[in-house]
């Protein structure tokens, strides 16, 4: 008998290593929940009728829009899977923006005084009520864009959660005095960087994400001692207003503190424009870079601080060694993962010729399996629907104009009349190859459920190709030779960048999160998200003030008796400090001349 254990098979060992992963996060998690030093506050919101199981209520808009020409003022919120009516809400106006602005800021008076442990209570809060109510949280936002349940866990609930684990266990430590080295001229004096809330800041967030990309600016600016004016998408209203700002507020207040810390808003264009130009003390905005632009334009009225996150055309660069049974369910989470509606998602995969038509067979099997509906309506569905209204004629224009270019359409490129829901705002999940860089879907951002690829045959066409594009937020690289793989990553233009894997970065809350060019500027996430919320201020103090201190010698001291003298002893104090050691020891002596007998050099003037 043999005392050789037979090989595991590669499913065997993917289920061991899953099994371990699992435990080993449980065994952490466990650590954690019993080492944290701050208390929980138990709250409870009431969650909307709207997303009960079985819930039928709603009319059925024929022509589905968030806006109608006889109401400006008003937000038609509907479903866009299914096009039933959720509510009409009341757009906010400037009036409302300065209002809620003057209630932050006096809340925020209080706040900034408050401790940090007192700050970590709230977001343990939060979290805990996150986690007891995920379910309810992904209904809400399934329910208001479109999107699965599954891709509400993994953009909505893992990323904020995420983002306010990491707050709590570094945040503290990423605000705290940065002691600086004061140099040897100030040897005698402490120096040091303090980061001071800023006051009242504003985020402009998308629609794609409502719940994430509502608390993600919410948890940086309220651990930083800021209030925050939150204005979410007009498509995304409903969310927001019925249950989103309703768990911020009832934390703060279950907490002891004042929850017009937090305002929320939601209106249409002169909404935002109020918001920006409102007087607030900084901005994050996340969006298009043409909304992006006047964002910026409107926020220097004020010298207004922004942080850009705007558009991606990211990619996923797919090298000839790679394992393609691993690498083709990365590539189909990272396009089709909230029906492509991601500002990170890949919307380009540039994959080797070697490869290329094999690829093209592994994934056109699996995208023309994918089921799409409404994902509270009907079950194992893998695609929800588009957010936006009118999408489909814009999405299919780009598609047609790669194919009269020479593009292959493999599949899909069309709109989904979904045979229950009709009114329904679906595209079909699309495969189209054979891509040129000077085509319109390999310039404009699609954010749709679409893989294009292109091929190329080394590693700097490769590069090229991902560096047309005039947006730069994340990539990906896919390479088993790690070499190869860095090799291309230090070549490309972008924020953001991932070896073997995809969008990674945004989990990694350690890290910075935003793009350069047309992708935007500043980041959000990290250490650096934190001090964005900040004024930074340089402090110095007197290191041994009882023995040393600054002391202008009378030759320096206003009003000058000999500015000949003056001149030879700021010469030498420089020599001192920075020339060689001959010259300081020279120097020293001159020094010492001039204060006791004076140089005698007369001030030369021409």
């Amino acid at each position: 008998m043999s005392l050789i254990p037979p090989a595991l098979s590669e499913d065997t060992l993917t289920i061991l290593c899953g099994v371990s992963l699992v435990a080993a996060l449980l065994i952490g998690h466990t650590l954690f929940e019993r080492l944290r030093p701050y208390p929980s506050i138990a709250f409870e919101v009431a969650l909307p009728e709207e997303v009960l199981p079985g819930w039928k209520g709603g009319s059925i808009l024929t022509n589905p829009s968030i806006q109608e020409p006889s109401r400006p003022g008003q937000i038609i919120c509907y479903d866009p899977s299914t096009a039933r009516h959720l509510a009409t809400i009341r757009a906010h106006t400037k009036e409302d923006v300065d209002l809620a602005l003057i209630k932050a800021r006096k809340a925020q008076e209080k706040w900034a005084k408050t401790t940090f442990a007192e700050r970590k209570v709230v977001l343990q809060s939060l979290l805990d009520f996150i986690l007891c109510h995920q379910e309810s949280i992904c209904r809400v936002a399934a329910r208001d864009t479109g999107k699965t349940m599954v891709d509400g866990k993994f953009g909505e609930i893992l990323t904020t959660c995420e983002r306010i684990r990491w707050t709590l266990a570094h945040g503290e430590d990423a605000l705290k005095d940065d002691y600086r080295d004061p140099g040897l001229l100030m040897f005698y004096k402490s120096a040091k960087v303090e980061y001071r809330p800023m006051g009242v800041v504003a985020a402009l967030v998308s629609w794609n994400y409502p719940f994430h990309n509502t608390f993600g600016p919410f948890i940086t600016a309220i651990f930083a001692g800021n209030g925050i004016l939150i204005k979410a998408s007009e498509h995304v209203a409903w969310s927001t207003m019925n249950y989103y700002a309703k768990i911020a507020r009832s934390c703060l207040e279950a907490c002891g503190h004042d929850p017009d810390l937090v305002q929320f808003l939601v209106g249409f264009q002169d909404c935002g424009e109020a918001v920006v130009t409102s007087g607030v003390d900084g901005i994050t905005f996340i969006g298009s870079p043409g909304v992006g632009t006047k964002v910026a334009m409107a926020a220097s009225t004020n010298l207004t601080p922004c942080v850009l996150e705007l558009g991606g055309k990211d990619v996923a660069i797919v090298n000839k060694d790679v394992d393609l049974k691993a690498v083709v369910p990365i590539l189909m989470r990272g396009v089709f993962q909230n029906c492509g509606q991601n500002c990170i998602g890949i919307e380009r995969v540039i994959v080797h010729e070697a490869i290329h038509d094999k690829l093209i067979e592994m994934v056109d099997s699996r995208i023309k399996q994918l089921k799409q509906g409404p994902p509270l309506e009907m079950e194992n569905i893998d695609c929800g629907s588009m957010t936006m209204s009118g999408r489909t004629p814009i999405l299919e224009t780009l598609i047609q104009d790669a194919v009269s270019h020479g593009a292959t359409l493999v599949a899909g490129g069309k709109g989904f009349v979904h045979p229950k829901f009709p009114q329904g705002q679906f595209f079909t999940p699309t495969l189209i190859t054979n891509l040129r860089t000077n085509m319109k879907i390999a310039q404009e951002e699609a954010f749709a459920p679409i893989m294009a690829v292109f091929k190329f045959s080394n590693l700097d066409e490769a590069v090229s190709i991902a560096n047309s594009s005039i947006y730069s937020l994340g990539s990906n690289v896919f390479s088993r030779n790690q070499k190869e793989g860095v090799y291309v990553m230090d070549r490309l233009r972008a924020g953001m960048s991932n070896l073997n894997d995809f969008g990674v970065n945004y989990l990694c809350q350690s890290l910075p999160f935003g793009g350069v060019g047309k992708s935007g500027y500043g980041r959000f996430g990290g250490p650096e998200g934190l001090r964005a919320v900040c004024h930074q201020r340089s402090i110095t103090v007197d290191r041994w003030p009882m023995l040393i201190q600054t002391f202008l010698p009378p030759v320096l001291q206003y009003p000058m008796n000999n500015v000949g003298d003056a001149i030879v002893v700021t010469r030498d104090l420089v020599n001192i400090i920075y020339a060689g050691w001959v010259g300081r020891i020279k120097s020293v002596f001159e020094i010492v001349k001039v204060m006791l007998v004076g140089a005698n050099e007369p001030e030369q003037l021409s």
